[in-house]
């Protein structure tokens, strides 16, 4: 049998923008849907990543200040207001493919229901896990951070729920800041239904 793992490039843990990155990039088709997924969603993408929400809030503008993500507003599967959805710009694609690739590059260990042990290319390890109920973002990064992946594990499909992060003074005075003087004004900057300057519907985060 082959070895397992890779490159030192293809074994770099990716980051939490490119996390985010992958995880978008499974609905780059409902960019334009009047009803999107709930994993477009600020709160799914925190449960799908295993993050605090709040770490995703942060995470999430910085991908929009560099160009990697945009956001709208719009119904969310589920749930009973409109809410803010994000989805990848061409650099947020481009980023998210060579995210991907660096998985598939890799060669792994699965084992299967059974408890076989076998080593696999990274593109066999990816449909298998796809096969298996894992989502598209969550295969990726677990090809990317581990060398073994045991499919009798029942928590492969969904990360662990994240503990609290603490913020830091910067962070902190960020959201401040943006509660304080930028979102009383923010949808006046934003193309919303009505009348020119009529308050916008409410959108959750």
């Amino acid at each position: 049998m082959g070895g397992v793992g890779g490159c030192v490039e293809d074994t770099k843990p990716p980051t939490i923008g490119e996390r985010i990155a992958v995880h978008l990039a499974q609905y780059v088709r409902h960019r334009e849907d009047f009803v999107c997924p709930p994993g477009m969603a600020q709160s799914g993408i925190a449960e799908s990543l295993g993050i605090t929400r709040a770490h995703t809030a942060i995470e999430l503008k910085r991908a929009i200040e560099s160009g990697r993500v945009v956001v709208r507003v719009a119904h969310v599967a589920g749930e009973p207001s409109r809410r803010k959805v994000y989805h990848l710009t061409p650099k947020g694609e481009w980023i998210a493919r060579t995210v991907r690739d660096r998985a598939l590059r890799r060669t792994l260990e699965l084992v299967s229901p059974s408890g076989r042990p076998e080593v696999v290319p990274g593109v066999r390890a990816f449909e298998v896990l796809r096969a298996h109920g894992v989502g598209e973002g969550r295969a990726v990064l677990l090809m990317l951070t581990r060398t073994r992946i045991d499919l009798r594990n029942p928590s492969l499909r969904h990360p662990a729920k994240a503990a609290p992060r603490r913020m830091s003074e910067e962070e902190r005075a960020r959201v401040w800041f943006d509660r304080t003087f930028w979102q009383p004004i923010a949808w006046q900057f934003e193309v919303v239904q009505g009348p020119p300057r009529a308050p916008p519907v409410p959108a959750a985060a």
